[in-house]
């Protein structure tokens, strides 16, 4: 027996329920010809590169099987009577070991780690741009402050001056 991937896709104009029945056909198909399913995933609705049938969107679906490699070629033409499957995919897949699923583990921990921490780094750098931008406002907010004082204190100035002008005035003899 061979181990295959088939990649399959569902018009959307089909429910979830009319989903499940074209799965568990594709399913009765494979046990049929003697198959034996070792895993059924739902990738979801997604939009398809380009359309099919006048169909811009397709439910995707992931089925994993064993299968004698002279059955798959009458699986594959059972797909042609299969009204709602827009397009289908069988492909060889190597079984993994353990060792390479260790192996894989391993790589995606440390990608997830340097990720977090080109985030954390980003997030630091953007921290230090916000206290920069604070400072800088801070400071303009205190210069406008000193500005402001200052206008008030020439005011007082100016109202000294009339003051004493208008004492001077006062104290005058009126003609």
């Amino acid at each position: 027996m061979q181990h295959y991937e088939l990649t399959y896709i569902v018009s959307i104009k089909y429910l979830d329920a009319d989903l499940q029945r074209v799965s568990d056909t594709i399913e009765a198909k494979i046990k049929e010809l003697g198959g034996e399913i070792t895993s059924t995933s739902i990738l979801g609705k997604l939009r398809l590169a380009y359309p099919i049938k006048a169909t811009h969107q397709g439910t995707y679906v992931v089925v994993e099987f064993n299968l004698e490699p002279l059955n798959l070629k009458k699986l594959d033409e059972q797909f042609v009577v299969i009204n709602e499957v827009l397009r289908h995919l069988i492909i060889v897949k190597k079984i993994k070991t353990k060792e390479e699923i260790e192996r894989e583990a391993k790589i995606a921990a440390r990608l997830k780690k340097e990720e977090e921490a080109a985030k954390e780094e980003k997030s630091e750098e953007t921290k230090k741009e916000l206290e920069k931008v604070e400072k800088a406002e801070e400071q303009k907010i205190k210069k406008v402050e000193e500005v402001k004082i200052k206008e008030k204190e020439d005011n007082k100035t100016s109202l000294e001056d009339l003051d004493k002008k208008l004492d001077e005035i006062l104290k005058e003899e009126i003609i």
